[in-house]
């Protein structure tokens, strides 16, 4: 059996649990730069407000509504995001992170246990640890357990568990097909043409035709509906996607050194993450980008991909070949609006092939970096890093409407009074 655990309205959710005036109030998080709607109240939802709206053209409704407005807080967001998986580590044998508010549990052959229990346990549990509301789905499928998630959630339950055939019958019978995991827009389209509307209509398609039109990963979600388990949960971190950092500018920069400064803050992050999975990159990718909705200005989308010459996770490594990459690619006279560092070719750190006749000091760069992030830990996150990252940051995006950092920045802990 697996189970699927999300936070409900992740975002809304971390911010309420610090300021509970919030509760029964329209409460919308925006996006980088305050564009669009990422997160909702269910009062939001009610008044019609969608993923994806994008700001101005619903601040009249806001504003009718008096809505509490947030910029995305990430560093609030990944802190309650870790406690909770952490509670939800002591509940499996494996667990597989799969975004910042969702992940998947493998709950194994425990026919001997409860399941009802055993899940309303789990779910109280997370409240009574960290304060974050979840929805846990089970299933004998990853996408089963996806299902009952969801499936939960229209039923304004907390949990629940498909255990029988019965019970995944019933569900699935009238479980729209767009709602399915892993049934994006394209898919979606050929299935409609195949008149599929349901989950269960999906089901009565044979396997072959399943695997025409969607290929293996269709064929594969296919036969997890009907309880066969074709994807498995990870002990480690996928490493073939790469890890990536960027995010756009709260206004045009034209000038090379704020670009340098949001590179380098950029490759720490990467580096940063990387050392967390227990990583090295082999390559880096950088590249800028100007906005393409604005037809009046010049565009230019250079990039350029470095090789490493020795695989590392090291800050100040990253960030120097980063930054002198950009200098090979940044012409002036364009308004750049995006920037970003990308690393593949990413290997576990225990596995790094040395070089007879390189004299490079790994051992010290891992050192100095495992320093900064001791005292990052301790004092807040960019409480030491390089120069090259600048002081002021001009350049950062636009958060008019931000929160307080109550569990990573000492300044903005909560006083109990």
């Amino acid at each position: 059996m697996f189970a699927h655990v999300d936070i409900n309205n992740c975002y809304v959710s971390c911010e309420t649990l610090f300021n509970p005036s919030l509760r029964g109030k329209v409460v919308v998080v925006l996006s980088n730069n305050d564009g669009c709607v990422i997160a909702r109240s269910n009062e939001a939802k009610a008044i019609g407000l969608k993923m994806g709206d994008a700001e101005f053209l619903v601040r009249k409704t806001l504003k009718e509504h008096d809505a509490v407005i947030f910029s995305s807080n990430y560093a609030l967001y990944a802190d309650m995001s870790a406690r909770m998986m952490n509670n939800l580590a002591r509940y499996t044998y494996m667990l597989m992170v799969y975004s910042i508010d969702e992940a998947f549990l493998a709950l194994g052959n425990i026919k001997a246990i409860d399941l009802e229990k055993h899940v309303a346990t789990i779910s109280r549990n997370v409240m009574r640890d960290t304060g974050l509301s979840i929805t846990v789905g089970v299933g004998p499928t990853m996408a089963l357990a996806k299902l009952a998630n969801k499936a939960s959630k229209k039923m304004g339950r907390n949990f629940l568990v498909l255990d029988t055939e019965s019970k995944i019958d019933e569900v699935v019978r009238t479980f729209p097909i767009e709602d399915v995991w892993g049934v994006g827009r394209q898919y979606y389209e050929k299935l409609t043409e195949l008149g599929v509307t349901t989950a269960e209509d999906f089901r009565r398609l044979k396997p072959d035709l399943v695997r025409q039109h969607m290929t293996v990963q269709g064929w594969r979600l296919h036969q997890e509906l009907w309880g066969k388990p074709c994807n498995v949960i990870k002990d480690v971190a996928d490493r073939s996607k790469g890890i990536e950092s960027s995010q756009s500018f709260n206004t045009y920069q034209t000038e090379l050194g704020q670009i340098e400064e949001a590179t380098a803050m950029h490759a720490a992050t990467v580096a940063v993450k990387l050392r967390q999975q227990k990583s090295m990159a082999m390559a880096l990718t950088i590249y800028l980008r100007t906005n393409k909705h604005n037809v009046t200005h010049d565009q230019h989308y250079p990039s350029i991909t470095v090789k490493v010459s020795f695989a590392t996770n090291s800050t100040q490594e990253l960030t120097r070949i980063c930054v002198q990459a950009l200098r090979a690619i940044y012409q002036p006279g364009y308004n750049y609006l995006k920037t970003g560092v990308r690393a593949t070719g990413i290997i576990p750190a225990g596995e790094v092939q040395y070089n007879l006749f390189s004299n490079y000091d790994n051992s010290k760069q891992q050192a100095l970096s495992g320093l900064m992030d001791d005292i990052n830990a301790r004092y807040g996150r960019g409480a030491l890093r390089v120069a090259a990252e600048g002081y002021a940051k001009t350049w950062k995006m636009k958060q008019e409407f931000l929160s307080k950092q109550y569990t990573t920045n000492w300044r903005d802990i909560v006083v109990a009074k």
